[in-house]
C-alpha cells in the first residue's frame, strides 16, 4: 500500500490514531510508526485482514494530523502579527485611544514662602544643590536686583540696585533712589542715580564676599519759606557679602565708608554713599537671574 493510500483519509484527532479497533495499540508511539512502515512497505500486522484494516486508517489519520499541523505553522508565519500589548491593551494599528481622566487632584506648586525656606536652608549650611554664583539648572546667574528695606524709611527712599556680572570675579552695579519728606513748614524731594564696581574676593558671578567704590549723585529741591535745587556727589568704598539660593533669592549685607565729595552741604543726608562723611551700613533682599 502506496502512501498515498494513508494520505487520502481526512485527519482526525491524534487521540484516535492510537486506537486499533477500538483497542490501544500495544506500545509507544515509536512502535505505532514502525508499526505504520512494516504497513506501507507490505508487512501487514498479525490478527489478518480486520487488525491491517484497523492499522491503515489509525496510520492515515495520524499522517492526516501531522500534515494539517504543517499547514497551520506555515499559514501562522505568513500572517503580519500585531505589535506587542495590541491583543491586551487595544493601542495596535487602527486600535482607538480613549482618553485617560486623572483621579488625583494635581500638585500644588511651590509658594513664596516655601522659596525663602530653601534660601534659609542654604544660607545656614544644608544643601545647596548648586555651586557659588551658579542657578540650580546648572547656568551662572548673570543680574540681580535688590532692595534695601531699611532705607525706605531712613531717609534713602524708595531704592533698587542691580548687579550685572561681566566676569565670573567683576560685576558692574547701578542704583537709583528717590525719598519725599514733608514737614510741617516744607518739603524736600531727592532723586538719585549710583554706579560702581565690585571685584569678589571670594565667589563670583554676582556671589560672595566683595568690595569696590561707589559714586553717586543727586539732586534735590527744597520747599520751606523759598524753593532751593542743590546737587550733591558722594564717593565711598563699600565691602559686602552677596547670597544668591540657587533658586534666585537673595539677601546682601554691606558696610562702607565715604561721603560728599562735591556739592551743596546737607545736614543728614542719606545716600548710596552714606552722608557728608563717615561710615554706612546696608542690607538688601532681592532676586537673581
Amino acid at each position: 500500500m502506496g502512501v498515498g493510500l494513508l494520505l487520502a483519509v481526512p485527519p482526525a484527532a491524534w487521540a484516535q490514531a492510537s486506537q486499533v479497533g477500538g483497542e490501544a495499540v500495544p506500545g509507544t508511539s515509536d512502535a505505532f510508526e514502525k508499526a505504520c512502515a512494516d504497513l506501507i512497505n507490505g508487512r501487514p500486522p498479525a490478527g489478518g485482514a480486520k487488525a491491517a484494516d484497523s492499522l491503515r486508517g489509525a496510520c492515515n489519520d495520524l499522517m492526516g494530523a501531522r500534515a494539517q499541523a504543517q499547514r497551520e505553522a506555515e499559514e501562522r508565519a505568513q500572517t503580519p502579527q500585531p505589535p506587542q500589548g495590541a491583543a491586551a491593551g487595544g493601542t495596535g494599528a487602527g486600535a482607538r485611544v480613549e482618553p485617560g481622566q486623572g483621579t488625583e487632584a494635581p500638585a500644588q506648586g511651590g509658594s513664596v514662602l516655601s522659596a525663602f525656606e530653601q534660601a534659609g536652608h542654604e544660607l545656614v549650611g544644608g544643601s545647596r544643590g548648586a555651586p557659588f554664583g551658579f542657578k540650580r539648572s546648572g547656568g551662572p546667574f548673570r543680574y540681580t536686583l535688590v532692595t534695601n528695606p531699611i532705607g525706605w524709611f531712613n531717609g534713602t527712599g524708595i531704592n533698587a540696585e542691580a548687579f550685572g556680572s561681566l566676569l565670573p570675579k567683576i560685576s558692574w552695579v547701578g542704583g537709583a533712589r528717590f525719598s519725599s519728606t514733608d514737614a510741617t513748614n516744607g518739603s524736600v524731594n531727592t532723586f538719585g542715580v549710583e554706579a560702581g564696581m565690585d571685584y569678589f574676593l571670594l565667589g563670583r558671578n554676582n556671589e560672595g564676599l566683595r568690595v569696590g567704590p561707589r559714586l553717586e549723585v543727586a539732586f534735590g529741591r527744597e520747599s520751606f519759606q523759598t524753593a532751593t535745587t542743590f546737587g550733591w556727589m558722594g564717593l565711598s568704598g563699600e565691602v559686602g557679602y552677596n547670597f544668591l539660593a540657587s533658586n534666585g533669592i537673595t539677601g546682601v549685607v554691606a558696610a562702607g565708608l565715604g561721603g560728599r565729595i562735591a556739592g551743596h552741604r546737607r545736614e543728614n543726608f542719606a545716600s548710596f554713599t552714606g552722608g557728608e562723611f563717615g561710615p554706612y551700613g546696608k542690607v538688601g533682599i532681592g532676586y537673581s537671574w
